[in-house]
């Protein structure tokens, strides 16, 4: 049986949104919860925050999820996050109806300082809820 957190990501990875175009990321880099330090940019990371019900017969679920789009610049990651937007979209992902999904929140997050002088990556975060049915 599917999890949510499965069909959010086919639903990242469906079509070609995120990977065509520049600039581009491949399925491969779209990841549930975490990135590994040293792997390839850019990339996408997500997570599903919260369950409830959002109907009182339990038919339908609600959901928030965070999708963080990893990349070198500000540019970058504003870009791949266009791409996400687009991305998060009504369908059936494996087996798992998404009914509506509202975007709730878009954040450029401000650039930080790693070890000695380097500069880390630049991330903007996407925060959405989806309506789905188990």
């Amino acid at each position: 049986m599917a999890t949510i957190q499965q069909a959010v990501r086919t639903m990242l990875t469906t079509g070609t949104t995120l990977s065509s175009g520049s600039p581009s990321v491949p399925d491969s880099r779209v990841t549930h919860g975490y990135r590994l330090q040293e792997s390839a940019l850019p990339a996408v990371t997500y997570s599903v925050d919260s369950r409830g019900d959002a109907s009182t017969s339990g038919g339908i679920q609600e959901s928030t999820i965070t999708v963080t789009s990893i990349a070198n610049t500000s540019e970058d990651a504003l870009a791949i996050a266009a791409k996400v937007r687009s991305a998060l979209a009504t369908g059936t992902y494996d087996t798992i109806p998404i009914d509506a999904v509202i975007v709730t929140n878009e954040t450029l997050q401000p650039e930080t300082i790693g070890l000695s002088d380097e500069q880390e990556p630049a991330q903007a975060v996407t925060t959405a809820t989806i309506y789905w049915r188990p």
